[in-house]
């Protein structure tokens, strides 16, 4: 596994959470089920391993991670440790885990993006910190904002003089407005930092 990354990413401002265009299919929904699941899973064996440590200190909310770790869980990835403090339950990972952890990022680097950025930077984050591959994170992130980018022309504009109410029209182009600036906000983020990883120290 690699090691920590030594420098910190100077990134404020870009944290968007709009997610725009988003594709609802069931297999994007698998997808995002499987970063999720093996984020959390690197980040226990990091020991952050219970929802509450989840949600301080990576901000992922309980209700998205209670569910990850049932099915880490079930499927053996993890095991449960004593209560601690306030019913508090530390997870540990299992060999399984670890395997699963030091293979499934791969499958997900070769899929490519998805139209999530949260979910891009899960990615990227495990390609640097589980595979040690700096470079190929880098690489991620910057099709991650390719793509966005590729999205602008999907977004829908007013059509020409329609005869609608300037209320109706003006919060049409606000919204196609918007949606636009927003895009090319995810784009702009993800490149600053796939950049930023390029100029770290650790990782390779």
């Amino acid at each position: 596994m690699a090691s920590r990354a030594e420098d910190s990413l100077s990134l404020s401002g870009i944290g968007l959470r709009i997610r725009i265009l988003r594709d609802v299919s069931q297999t994007r929904d698998k997808r995002r089920r499987n970063d999720l699941d093996l984020f959390v899973l690197a980040l226990i064996d990091n020991g952050v391993s219970t929802p509450y440590d989840l949600k301080k200190a990576a901000g992922l909310s309980p209700g998205a991670t209670i569910p990850v770790l049932r099915r880490l869980l079930e499927s053996r990835m993890v095991l449960p440790g004593k209560p601690g403090a306030r019913g508090r339950r530390n997870h540990k990972i299992t060999a399984e885990g670890r395997r699963y952890l030091q293979s499934g990022w791969k499958d997900l680097v070769d899929k490519g993006p998805s139209s999530d950025l949260d979910a891009d930077l899960r990615v990227a984050l495990l390609a640097l910190w589980v595979g040690g591959d700096r470079r190929r994170a880098a690489d991620f992130l910057r099709l991650s904002a390719a793509q966005r980018l590729e999205n602008i022309c999907k977004v829908e504009k007013p059509d020409g003089p329609t005869p609608v109410p300037p209320l109706a029209l003006w919060y049409r182009k606000l919204r196609s407005t918007s949606a636009e600036a927003l895009i090319k906000g995810e784009s702009a983020a993800a490149l600053a930092m796939a950049k930023a990883l390029l100029r770290g120290r650790s990782g390779k």
